[in-house]
């Protein structure tokens, strides 16, 4: 979020679907949207009847590093069939300390509670599967998050899915870029090393080895890499057919695509390639998503049906075009 004048910040939602496929001994008795809203029910009486939530730390399996996760609100609309939600990260690392009123002192955040980076999000399951609108916070929960903890509760806990696919709807097609590419001419990529992790495996080890390496050694916040295939020749730039960079980018194109996952590890992935015509394209994954983007006045949004009255109008449009 990136504040602007007259205390407005901007603040952006993005849109995906979640599907659930349930396991082949519910195949004849329940859909993805029963498993959904199943998942729902099971967070939504962990909050009101136990008076807990539902903490899941998506890195159980790394020494040495947390991300604790849990679901703080989940309250259906039946009407619309809708359901209003928020997920919420825990903070790690060096705690901030706080400054009471009218005392000059610091006192230790821990002595309060945690902190904590809220996302709210709100489903639509009109379709036959789920259609998501949701809050894109940088520090907080994301789209890989919110899949990994509806994922876990559907299969962990409820052992009613098993498997879950997640499709971010783009503006721009990574079908056209996928169908026009002929040869790529530069790629500009940006990536925190935290979240490589995030990314397919082998994905990870056939292109990005080198940042992890980079990042156990010298411990950067990020890395930028920013590549040319290029070679000038008398003024002219040549355009020498650049195999390798073509299969890391289409094989990249089809894991965004079809793991969509893939894309909450990036924070840039630029590729400027020429088509099949000769012309010059920019595919910029960041840029393609579809967004709402509104400037609000944080202070006065201050309830869940406050965040739901400013995507309400746009989200029932944007469901209507499905």
């Amino acid at each position: 979020m990136e504040s602007t004048e007259n205390n407005l910040t901007e603040v952006k939602f993005q849109y995906f679907s979640l599907k659930f496929t349930p396991l082949n001994s519910y195949s004849t008795e329940i859909d993805s949207n029963d498993i959904m809203k199943n998942v729902i029910t099971y967070i939504s009486n962990k909050l009101i009847n136990d008076k807990q939530g539902h903490l899941i730390d998506r890195h159980e399996d790394r020494p040495n590093s947390r991300r604790e996760l849990f679901m703080n609100r989940a309250v259906f609309l039946p009407k619309e069939r809708r359901i209003r939600c928020s997920i919420a990260l825990l903070r790690t690392g060096r705690e901030p300390l706080i400054k009471p009123k009218e005392q000059f002192k610091l006192v230790a955040i821990d002595s309060l509670g945690s902190i904590a980076e809220e996302t709210h999000f709100f489903i639509d399951y009109n379709k036959g599967f789920s259609v998501v609108c949701c809050e894109y916070q940088h520090y907080g929960p994301r789209l890989s998050d919110i899949e990994y903890y509806f994922r876990n509760v559907a299969h962990k806990v409820l052992k009613q899915s098993k498997a879950t696919e997640v499709n971010m709807y783009m503006d721009i097609s990574i079908d056209k870029a996928l169908n026009n590419l002929k040869n790529v001419l530069n790629m500009d990529i940006k990536v925190q090393p935290k979240n490589l992790p995030q990314l397919d495996t082998d994905i990870q080890g056939k292109y990005f080895s080198g940042m992890n390496n980079i990042a156990n050694i010298l411990k950067p916040k990020f890395i930028k890499i920013e590549t040319s295939f290029q070679t000038p020749v008398k003024g002219i730039a040549s355009r020498e057919l650049n195999k390798e960079a073509n299969k890391m980018v289409t094989e990249m194109l089809q894991r965004f695509k079809g793991r969509s996952f893939n894309i909450d590890a990036f924070d840039a992935f630029v590729v400027r390639y020429e088509d099949k015509e000769g012309n010059e394209e920019i595919f910029n994954l960041l840029n393609s998503k579809r967004e709402l983007i509104l400037n609000v006045d944080l202070k006065q949004i201050t309830k869940s049906k406050d965040w739901y009255s400013l995507v309400e109008e746009d989200f029932s449009t944007f469901i209507s075009t499905l």
